[in-house]
């Protein structure tokens, strides 16, 4: 699949997206380059680190917890939003 009909797929399932969930993508997006920039792991990656073959092992040894937070019932929800999102794909 080419990039651009990667891009053409995330713009039509974020059109179809309702305000609820587009700001569940924008708090998840945020986590995410919050999380990137202040462990600048993208600038990291070529260093000298013994687990650099294996991304498991490189993220088990990380300070990473996870990658937002919401309503202490997210759990609860978590299923059936996925299942939403991913029936708009």
């Amino acid at each position: 699949m080419e990039s651009t009909e990667i891009k053409q797929r995330i713009t039509k399932t974020l059109d179809n997206l309702n305000i609820e969930q587009l700001a569940l993508v924008e708090k998840i997006l945020t986590e995410i380059t919050t999380y990137l920039k202040t462990n600048k792991y993208l600038e990291n990656t070529s260093e000298t680190s013994s687990n650099n073959d294996d991304p498991v092992a490189q993220l088990r040894n990380s300070d990473f917890i996870g990658c937002f937070s919401d309503d202490p019932d997210l759990s609860e929800k978590s299923e059936n939003i996925a299942q939403e999102i991913l029936s708009n794909v």
